[in-house]
């Protein structure tokens, strides 16, 4: 019987995450100097980790996503703890304190804290079924992302905030819940937005804002790096500029390029024709992710399902956008491709679980000997 759950493993989409693991390793390779092929580049580390990512993902698939989801709690509750341990054991870097370092390795709690809030509100929805439709069980669901996404708003990341929201909304359309909750939130949204722009975002996060609608009033300051990140994908012609990349990259133009501006490096790499493969395969996983959402016999399956598709879809869209213009800047890493350890395991966790869910979600005949 275990053997013939590993039928419906989907090849497609472990395939399709190896190519954009592989776009991130060259990626980085090449952003963090492309000198050497040792432990101490961070391309290097990208692909070791990623291989050991790998591996989380196929025990993790070898697991009965339903017993996870039976461990939601607690594991709910380190993730909290986790995120709000960085702000005594955590290191800051440039200005933001959200990894906590272990020597060889670091690690941000809130990526983590993301599948954790992900499988916890999943298990909530699924086991409230009906009952999702009262108010209560609204605003509880509200309550179960609100904290960590407020733990990652503090320390401060808004973007990584925003992505606890963006599973949350896609699990509430699945949902049994009422349009009307939906919809009243949608309209109190307005003067929340007032409320925060003027009483809770910081003066860097606004000044973002203002760099992003008048790019040329801030073009030696708050806008330098996304002008040359423009400026990087709009001169990359149809193959781009090798492996080491455009001017704005070898003259270190664009700062973080390894990270944030990953697309902008990726595209003075590989030019228009690399853009384009690199949607074309976003577009592949997302298409595998909803077939995953289309086969789950569960609610639990479904919402976990529907939750990665959103955090996959949400970071991608915001990471290239604003790599691009299209968006204010904001620290969203790119999917599988930008460095990081922990955001390439988490990512790595959650589609192991998409992929038992695939692996159960046929009822298997046992047959003796």
């Amino acid at each position: 019987m275990l053997n013939a759950r590993w039928r419906y493993f989907d090849l497609y989409m472990l395939c399709t995450t190896g190519v954009l693991m592989a776009f991130g390793v060259v990626a980085v390779w090449s952003a963090t100097g492309a000198t050497q092929l040792t432990m101490g580049n961070s391309g290097v580390k990208q692909a070791v980790f990623g291989a050991f990512g790998v591996v989380l993902l196929l025990i993790i698939a070898n697991t009965d996503y339903r017993f996870i989801g039976a461990l939601a709690w607690p594991a709910y509750i380190v993730g909290v703890l986790g995120i709000a341990s960085v702000k005594v054991l955590g290191t800051a870097y440039g200005g933001a304190q959200r990894w906590i370092d272990f020597g060889p390795i670091t690690v941000q709690p809130s990526e983590f804290g993301k599948i954790t809030t992900i499988v916890a509100l999943a298990w909530f929805v699924a086991s409230r079924g009906d009952d999702m439709r009262s108010l209560g069980n609204f605003l509880l669901s509200m309550a179960i992302v609100g904290l960590p996404a407020g733990l990652v708003f503090l320390e401060p990341d808004l973007g990584s905030s925003m992505v606890y929201g963006a599973a949350w909304l896609a699990m509430m359309v699945v949902a049994r819940t009422r349009v009307l909750y939906l919809l009243t939130l949608a309209v109190a949204s307005v003067p929340l937005g007032w409320v925060a722009w003027h009483y809770v975002l910081q003066p860097y996060q606004k000044e973002r804002f203002y760099a992003f609608r008048e790019p040329e009033k801030y073009v030696d300051s708050l806008s330098f790096n996304l002008i040359q990140s423009r400026i990087a994908v709009g001169s990359s012609g149809t193959f781009g500029h090798g492996l080491r990349g455009g001017t704005q990259s070898t003259n270190d133009l664009i700062a973080v390029k390894e990270s944030d501006f990953i697309f902008s490096h990726v595209s003075s790499m590989f030019g228009f024709v690399g853009m384009i493969a690199l949607f074309v395969i976003y577009v592949a996983l997302l298409w595998r992710f909803v077939r995953v959402v289309e086969v789950s016999k569960d609610s639990f399956g479904q919402c976990v399902a529907v939750a990665m598709f959103a955090v996959i879809f949400f970071q991608a869209f915001v990471n290239i956008g604003m790599n691009i213009g299209l968006l204010p800047v904001t620290g969203i890493t790119l999917p599988f491709v930008s460095q990081g350890l922990s955001s390439v395991w988490a990512f790595l966790i959650g589609q192991g679980l998409l992929q038992s869910i695939l692996m159960r979600h046929r009822k298997l005949a046992f047959q003796p000997g």
